[in-house]
C-alpha cells in the first residue's frame, strides 16, 4: 500500500512544492552542458589541425548532436515555464507544476549523464591511407603505377620528417594529373590549410613563381626586387600553418630560398611536391622521397584506349584486333593513348584502322623534330602528330597551329584568338568578325574533344 499510494502522493507533493528549485537546477545543468560542449568542440578543432589526417570518432559526433538537442529542449522547457508563469500569476495550477517538474527532472538526469560522458579518452583517430577509391577525377586511370605512387605520396605527406617529395616520370605519363588528385584529396581531408599549385615549365623564372604563389596567398608585394619578394614570401609562409606547394613540370633545379619558400619546421612552413621528367632534378633538389610514375601495362593501356575510342562489344573482332595493335604503338603513355583514341573514335572500318596502324609503324622521329630521343616520348609525340593529321577540317588545323604559337602553359584568350584569325585571314576572307568568331569557337570545341586543347579551369581560356 505504501508503494502504490503513499510514495506517488509524496512524489507529487515534492514536484509541486520544489518546482522553483527544480527549475534552478535545470539552469545549472544547462550551464554545465554548454561548458562541456564548448570544450569538446575546441578539442575536435585542435585535433583536426594536426599535421596527420584526423577523423572524428563516431561517438564524439553523436555526443555533440545529443548535447545540441538537449540544449534546444532546455530552451523549450524554459520558454514553457515563463509562459505559464505569465498565465497563472500568483495562482499556479498544481497539476501543471507536477507534469512540468517531472519532465524537467527527467531532462536534468539526462543532461547530467551527458556531462559525465563528455570526458572522452580519444577525440579523433588517424584516417586510413588513401587508396584506389580516392581517384575521383574522370581524367585519371587508376593504374597500378598511379595507385602505388598516390599511396606513397600520401604516406610521405603524413611523415613529419619529409618536406620534399619528387614525382618523376617521362612526359605524358600522368604526373600532373596525379599530383592534382593528391592536392584535391589533401583539401578534402583538411591535411593542410592551403594547397598551392604552380606550373614552373622549362623557363623557370624565379619572379614568375613568386607572383603565382603570392596570388594564392592574396599577398601584395611591397618590394620590387627578387630578393625583397623572397623575403616577404618567406615571412608570410612562416606564419602560415601546414602549406602544401606543388611545383609542376620542373626542368631544372631552383633554390627555394631564392623563391622564398621555408620548409616545414615545428608545424610552420611548407611541404613541397615537385614533378619532373629528370631524376637529376629530384636529386639536386634533395627530395627525401622520390616517387616514380611508370607507363600503363598492356592490359591497362588497352582498357583506356578502348574506352576513349568507344570500342564496345558491338565492334567487330577484326577492328578490335587491329585497334589493339594501334594501342600498342602508344607504349603505355596515357597522353598518347587518350589523344590517339579520341582521334580514331570515328573510324568504323577495318581498312581505316589498318591505315592508322601502318602510318604509325612508318613514322620516324625525324618527322617530328625537337623531341628527346626516348622511344616512349617519340611515340607520344607521333601519336599527337597523327591526331593533328586526323583533324577533318583545315580550319581546325589552322586554329590549332595558331594556338601552338603561344608560349608553353599559356592561357589563350578566345577574343585574342579571334582577332589574330581575322587579321591573318586564317579562315579565308570572311564577311564579318562574328563569322570568324563562330568558326574559331567551333574549332576550339573540336580540338578540346580531341584532347589537343585543354580547358583552363579558372577562366574561359584554353591551353595548347
Amino acid at each position: 500500500m505504501v508503494n502504490y499510494l503513499v510514495k506517488p502522493i509524496k512524489q507529487s507533493i515534492r514536484y509541486s512544492f520544489r518546482f522553483p528549485k527544480i527549475v534552478q537546477e535545470l539552469h545549472e545543468q544547462q550551464k554545465n552542458l554548454k561548458r562541456e560542449q564548448t570544450r569538446v568542440k575546441e578539442d575536435v578543432k585542435e585535433a583536426e589541425l594536426q599535421i596527420q589526417t584526423q577523423v572524428i570518432e563516431d561517438y564524439v559526433d553523436e555526443w555533440l548532436t545529443n548535447a545540441e538537442n538537449a540544449l534546444n529542449d532546455v530552451q523549450s522547457l524554459v520558454h514553457r515555464v515563463e509562459e505559464n508563469k505569465r498565465c497563472f500569476g500568483l495562482c499556479p495550477t498544481w497539476c501543471w507544476r507536477y507534469r512540468l517538474s517531472k519532465e524537467i527532472e527527467n531532462k536534468i538526469v539526462y543532461i547530467s549523464k551527458l556531462v559525465e560522458d563528455s570526458h572522452f579518452k580519444r577525440i579523433v583517430h588517424r584516417a586510413e591511407l588513401p587508396g584506389l577509391e580516392f581517384f575521383t577525377s574522370k581524367h585519371i586511370l587508376a593504374s597500378k603505377s598511379s595507385t602505388a605512387a598516390f599511396n606513397k605520396i600520401m604516406e610521405a605527406l603524413k611523415d613529419d620528417k619529409v618536406n620534399m617529395i619528387g614525382v618523376w616520370g617521362m612526359g605524358g605519363v600522368g604526373k600532373t594529373t596525379l599530383v592534382i588528385e593528391v592536392g584535391k584529396k589533401t583539401k578534402e581531408l583538411r591535411c593542410f590549410h592551403k594547397v598551392i599549385e604552380v606550373v614552373v615549365s622549362q623557363t623557370s623564372i624565379i619572379e614568375n613563381i613568386q607572383h603565382k604563389i603570392a596570388d594564392f596567398l592574396n599577398l601584395k608585394f611591397e618590394k620590387t626586387t627578387k630578393e625583397g619578394k623572397a623575403e616577404e614570401l618567406w615571412l608570410r609562409l612562416k606564419k602560415e600553418e601546414k602549406v602544401l606547394i606543388i611545383l609542376d613540370d620542373m626542368w631544372n633545379e631552383v633554390q627555394l630560398n631564392e623563391i622564398g619558400l621555408p620548409l616545414n619546421e615545428n608545424g610552420n612552413g611548407c611541404k613541397i611536391i615537385l614533378t619532373t621528367r629528370r631524376m637529376t632534378v629530384c636529386e639536386s633538389m634533395e627530395c627525401q622521397v622520390i616517387v616514380p610514375v611508370d607507363v600503363l601495362d598492356n592490359d591497362e593501356a588497352w582498357t583506356l584506349f578502348r574506352m576513349k575510342a568507344y570500342l564496345d562489344e558491338r565492334v567487330s573482332r577484326d577492328i578490335i584486333e587491329t585497334a589493339k595493335e594501334v594501342a600498342k604503338e602508344c607504349k603505355g603513355l596515357p597522353v598518347a593513348i587518350v589523344t590517339l583514341a579520341k582521334a580514331l573514335k570515328g573510324t568504323k572500318t577495318v581498312k581505316g584502322w589498318e591505315v592508322a596502324r601502318k602510318k604509325l609503324e612508318r613514322s620516324r622521329l625525324m618527322e617530328v623534330g625537337n623531341i628527346e630521343e626516348e622511344e616512349e616520348e617519340e611515340n607520344a609525340y607521333l601519336c599527337i602528330k597523327m591526331s593533328y593529321e586526323y583533324l577533318k577540317k583545315e580550319t581546325t588545323r589552322r586554329c590549332f597551329l595558331l594556338c601552338a604559337l603561344y608560349p608553353e602553359d599559356h592561357s589563350i584568350d578566345v577574343k585574342h584568338l579571334v582577332r589574330y584569325a581575322w587579321g591573318l585571314e586564317l579562315f579565308g576572307k570572311a564577311d564579318s568578325i562574328e563569322e570568324v568568331r563562330i568558326q574559331v569557337l567551333e574549332a576550339i570545341d573540336y580540338l578540346k574533344d580531341s584532347c589537343l586543347l585543354l580547358k583552363d579551369e579558372d577562366v574561359e581560356r584554353y591551353d595548347p
